[in-house]
């Protein structure tokens, strides 16, 4: 269901290979709730080392309406990635869902492709052209936290998968 516009078959490296065995064992889960300034204050209080990461994601439910961002680069050398997105009315139970996923998952297979596999087979994503990777979390997640400037209260969920 996923718009491959812009995924290339590539071949992935043998240290990426290794980093996605690695995280299959370290993913997170982190979330902040409450004005929109705040949670943009809070994202970029993350450690920078987490947009190194080849797959993270960012959750975002306003008042009356939820976005979803995918962060990926094929492999850890890349400087550019895509970044998938998709909206609902709701994030309710998607948290849920994604550590349903990476629990069952028992760090066997590679947590980011185990997450996007679900996520593909019941929504529409959008897959935008590839672009230079954000060197930053606050260069990642502040743009789309902005989108929901005008709502009162805003809840965030990151979760760092490979």
């Amino acid at each position: 269901m996923t718009t491959q516009s812009a995924r290339v078959s590539q071949h992935i490296t043998a240290a990426t290979a290794q980093a996605c065995k690695t995280a299959a064992w370290d993913c997170q889960s982190h979330v902040f709730m409450g004005s929109p300034e705040t949670v943009i204050e809070n994202l970029a209080g993350l450690p920078d080392e987490l947009v190194g990461r080849r797959v993270y994601m960012l959750l975002i439910q306003g008042d009356s309406h939820a976005e979803a961002r995918i962060f990926e680069r094929f492999n850890l050398e890349d400087t550019e990635g895509t970044v998938s997105s998709w909206a609902e009315d709701d994030m309710h139970g998607l948290v849920s869902q994604i550590t349903e996923v990476l629990v069952a998952n028992r760090g066997v297979h590679c947590p980011g492709e185990q997450v996007k596999a679900t996520l593909e087979s019941k929504r529409e994503i959008h897959v935008g052209a590839p672009a230079p990777a954000p060197k930053s979390t606050a260069e990642a997640f502040t743009p789309l936290v902005q989108d929901f400037k005008h709502d009162k209260f805003v809840r965030a969920t990151v979760m760092v998968l490979c």
